[in-house]
């Protein structure tokens, strides 16, 4: 299963740590997997590459963890549209394979 858990402060997403694996099928052909590490990576491409901000991130196989919290507020909300969508399009899939993704947002 993967585990998602985005952190929001106030009205604003501001990180993201996924640990996991779908195991919905044979690895190497596990298309749930696949959606999800598609949403999670493009996303992540948006705000370094699109917007240009520098954030810390770890990714690595079954793993992705990032924060915007040591941004400065207006590039934070910069983001947002991004990792609205990323819980919008991860929710989705949480709707349809619920029993391989798990996904929490919690106040810190």
């Amino acid at each position: 299963m993967v585990n998602v858990i985005f952190n929001k402060r106030d009205r604003d997403l501001v990180s993201i740590r996924m640990v996991g694996h779908a195991e919905s099928v044979d690895e190497g052909y596990d298309m749930v997997c696949c959606a999800i590490s598609t949403i999670s990576q493009t996303i992540l491409i948006g705000i370094l590459e699109v917007l240009k901000l520098k954030i810390t991130y770890s990714l690595d196989d079954g793993f992705l963890n990032f924060s915007l919290e040591k941004l400065p507020d207006e590039d934070i909300a910069k983001c947002q549209v991004l990792m609205e969508t990323m819980l919008l399009g991860l929710k989705s899939i949480e709707i349809g394979y619920g029993e391989y993704i798990k996904i929490e947002v919690e106040e810190v």
